[in-house]
């Protein structure tokens, strides 16, 4: 096992904190904004459905 006291006697350098950044003031949406109105890449199709499709190609 090694020896803890050699990594105790390196010298500690503390990080200067970082400026803090501005952010816009939040803004309300008008309508509720729901999962399904996100673009998706499977053109509004979700991944049950596209998965039932395959099954009753397959049968």
């Amino acid at each position: 096992m090694t020896d803890a006291t050699d990594f105790a006697s390196i010298p500690r350098v503390a990080r200067p904190k970082p400026a803090p950044i501005a952010l816009p003031a939040p803004v309300p949406f008008a309508a509720p904004v729901f999962i399904g109105d996100c673009v998706t890449p499977l053109a509004g199709e979700t991944v049950l459905s596209l998965l039932w499709k395959r099954l009753e190609q397959s049968s």
